[in-house]
């Protein structure tokens, strides 16, 4: 079979010309990359808010507790939509799901730049997720069905990689922006990026291949798995722990953040985030989840707990937030493996549960966050975090006892 392949390949290269290679490849990367804009847009939106919930709160005249549930509410959405709304909208064609999705996200992204009040900001961000929600799985699957066979996991590396630009250059950008101006211009920020992505889409034809359709219980039908269950109890916990401090973030680095401002710390955070993604995936693929997922968490576990007492210098901080950052990026593609290996269903049904953890547990964290800051302050909030860490990582133990990975 291989050299049947080598052998179409070399006739290929005999009939074509590397003119007409190049303009392939960019016929057919370009769709991809549009995409990519999208997921940054929705990954800005996503991770901005950590550095602008102060100017919310005094703008709006309420505790920064409260300001924390609009990323709570956001979190909610995507994890809920991501599984009831795919469903729904399974028939219908990708491309007028992937183009009427990020659009409507960018108008409500415009509605959270002018929300007069609380309550309509956190409706306007729970309707933009529940938009972001539908176009992250169409967005995968239009970017694999776009590539060759060869090409998947570069494919879905671009969309994965455009959430990551979120928190080196979106985020930070959209906190200098609302430093500069106002809040309103962070969320201003994601409506021009939903903006591009929309033209993108319209002008190169991205969507064109079939979304994968599935029921609702068929998608919650891993869950029966006890072992699915318990790894997706892993994921909600450790993502508790780290949505819970990033949310809070200018918080924690208000004695150090100076002149970088929170913007900086975030796209440091991010840069240990793209690390994190490189090694949690080869080490995955060469070594086994283990040997990523324990090491991950004891990571993250300790820099939670340093942070607090190292977070008197800049450079303390950075060396915290960065290792952070791997720890917590590196953490998810392990867990993803971890769940793919145990094999009681299809793996996009099985992603899809373990994204849906992710955002839980992002919602979890912002109103736990919000909670300890409000009644005990920021000072305090490494303590449910490293409880988290600590249960996460014993209930990996247990699971993983019987059964290593």
């Amino acid at each position: 079979m291989h050299d049947e392949v080598a052998g179409t390949a070399v006739l290929d290269r005999k009939t074509r010309t590397p003119e007409r290679d190049r303009q392939r490849d960019q016929r057919r990367w370009l769709p991809v990359a549009t995409l990519g804009i999208g997921a940054l847009a929705i990954g800005t939106d996503m991770f901005v808010v950590a550095g602008i919930l102060s100017q919310i709160a005094r703008d709006l005249g309420v505790t920064i507790g409260a300001a924390g549930l609009t990323a709570t509410v956001s979190a909610l959405a995507c994890a809920t939509g991501a599984v009831l709304l795919s469903a729904l909208l399974g028939s219908r064609p990708p491309r007028q799901t992937l183009i009427g999705s990020v659009a409507l996200f960018g108008i409500l992204s415009a509605l959270s730049a002018a929300a007069p009040t609380l309550p309509a900001l956190l409706a306007t961000r729970l309707l933009g997720a529940l938009a972001a929600s539908v176009y992250m799985p169409a967005a995968g699957a239009a970017a694999v069905a776009a590539v060759p066979a060869s090409h998947r996991g570069r494919a879905l590396g671009v969309i994965l990689g455009g959430t990551s630009a979120a928190t080196v250059l979106g985020a930070p950008l959209g906190v200098l922006l609302a430093s500069a101006l106002s809040w309103r211009a962070a969320f201003g920020l994601v409506a021009v990026l939903a903006a591009i992505a929309v033209t993108g889409l319209l002008l190169t034809g991205a969507g064109s291949g079939p979304l994968m359709r599935a029921t609702v219980r068929e998608r919650l039908h891993p869950m029966r798995s006890p072992a699915v269950a318990g790894v997706l109890g892993v994921t909600f916990l450790v993502m508790t722990a780290s949505y819970s401090m990033y949310t809070y973030l200018p918080l924690l680095l208000a004695p150090t953040a100076g002149p970088p401002g929170p913007g900086f710390f975030i796209g440091a955070f991010g840069t240990g985030g793209l690390a994190g993604l490189w090694w949690g995936a080869t080490t995955a693929d060469r070594n086994g989840t283990r040997r990523v997922i324990v090491p991950a968490v004891a990571m993250l576990t300790a820099a939670f707990a340093a942070l607090p007492h190292l977070a008197t210098t800049v450079t303390g901080t950075l060396a915290v937030v960065i290792g952070w950052g791997i720890a917590a990026w590196g953490f998810v593609p392990a867990q993803q493996h971890h769940l793919i290996g145990l094999g009681p269903g299809p793996a996009p049904l099985l992603l899809a549960l373990n994204s849906s953890a992710i955002h839980l547990g992002s919602a979890a964290g912002a109103l736990l966050g919000g909670l300890v800051v409000d009644t005990a302050g920021a000072g305090r909030l490494w303590m449910p975090a490293v409880a988290c860490c600590v249960a996460g990582l014993t209930v990996h133990e247990i699971l993983t006892r019987k059964a290593p990975s």
